[in-house]
C-alpha cells in the first residue's frame, strides 16, 4: 500500500491520538464495579501497553509506505558510524538541555523543580514496572513521529526562508505543541530544549532514528535514576535551590 505524505501524517496523528486515549476502554468496561483509583490503574495500563505497541508498529509501516518524501527526508543520510555518534551525542544533548532548562525555569522563572507529569507517570510505574515499555520505548518512538517527523518536518518544509529561520520557527512551534501534549505548562521550557535537540539530530542526521534513539535513551535514563535514587535526587534539587536562593540574596 502506497501513501501520499499528507493522508499518512494524518494517519500517524490519529493513530497516536487514538494510543493516548486508550484508557478510556477499561473505563468504560469496568464502570459500575466501584473500583479504587488504584484498581482500575492497574486494569488500564494492560489496554495502553496494547494499544502504544499496536501503534508503533502501524505507525511504522503506514511511514514506509510514503510516496512523497519531504526535502529534507530526500537529502543523503548521515553515515552509520556517524549516526552512532550523534545517538550517543544526543543522549547526553539531551540531558545538558534538560538540566540547564530547568535550572532557568527555578531560578529565573521561578517554576516548581517538580515535575507533575513526570511524578505522575513515575507512580504509575512503580505500582506497575511494564508500564516503562511505554515511557522507554513506545512512547518516545510515537512522539517522534509525531512531533519531529509530521509536524516539525512538515513546517520545516513548508516555511520558505533561510533553513536557519525555518529551523528556529519550526523548532519552536512543534515544540510548544511538544510540551502541550503532555499538559505540563509549568515546564514548557524544558520540553522546548529538548524539542530542540531531537529536532536538531533530525536535520543534522536526515535519519529519524537518532532523535528516537536519543529520546528512548534519556526516558531510561530518567526512570533508572528515578527509581535507584528518587528521594536522592529530590533531596539534592532542594539543597542547590536553597543554595541558589541564598547566593542570589547575597548578590542583590
Amino acid at each position: 500500500m502506497k501513501l501520499s505524505r499528507l493522508w499518512a501524517d494524518i494517519l500517524i496523528v490519529l493513530i497516536y491520538g487514538g494510543a493516548q486515549i486508550s484508557s478510556l476502554i477499561p473505563a468504560v468496561i469496568y464502570k459500575g464495579q466501584n473500583l479504587s483509583a488504584s484498581e482500575m490503574m492497574m486494569k488500564v495500563i494492560p489496554y495502553m501497553i496494547g494499544a502504544f505497541i499496536l501503534a508503533s508498529i502501524l505507525v511504522y509501516f503506514i511511514n514506509r509506505s510514503i510516496t512523497n518524501e519531504t526535502q529534507l527526508e530526500r537529502l543523503p543520510k548521515e553515515r552509520w558510524l556517524y549516526t552512532v555518534m550523534w545517538i550517543i551525542a544526543g543522549f547526553f544533548m539531551a540531558l545538558v538541555a534538560q538540566a540547564l532548562m530547568n535550572m532557568i525555569n527555578i531560578y529565573v522563572l521561578h517554576q516548581p523543580a517538580e515535575s507533575q507529569n513526570t511524578t505522575d507517570i513515575m507512580a504509575v510505574a512503580k505500582q506497575n514496572p511494564l508500564f516503562i515499555i511505554i515511557i522507554s520505548l513506545a512512547g518516545p518512538f510515537l512522539e517522534e513521529f509525531v512531533f519531529r517527523k509530521v509536524i516539525f518536518g512538515e513546517l520545516y518544509e513548508f516555511i520558505r526562508l533561510p533553513r536557519w529561520a525555518a529551523f528556529l520557527i519550526a523548532g519552536t512551534l512543534s515544540g510548544l505543541i511538544f510540551a502541550a501534549a503532555h499538559m505540563d505548562f509549568d515546564h514548557t521550557l524544558i520540553y522546548l530544549g529538548m524539542a530542540f535537540v531531537f529536532a536538531g539530530l533530525y536535520v543534522a542526521t536526515r535519519r529519524l532514528i537518532v532523535p528516537i534513539l536519543a529520546h528512548m535513551m534519556m526516558n531510561s535514563f530518567v526512570v533508572i535514576m528515578q527509581f535507584t535514587m528518587g528521594d536522592k535526587i529530590e533531596e539534592a534539587a532542594k539543597q542547590m535551590k536553597s543554595t541558589a536562593q541564598i547566593i542570589w540574596h547575597l548578590l542583590i
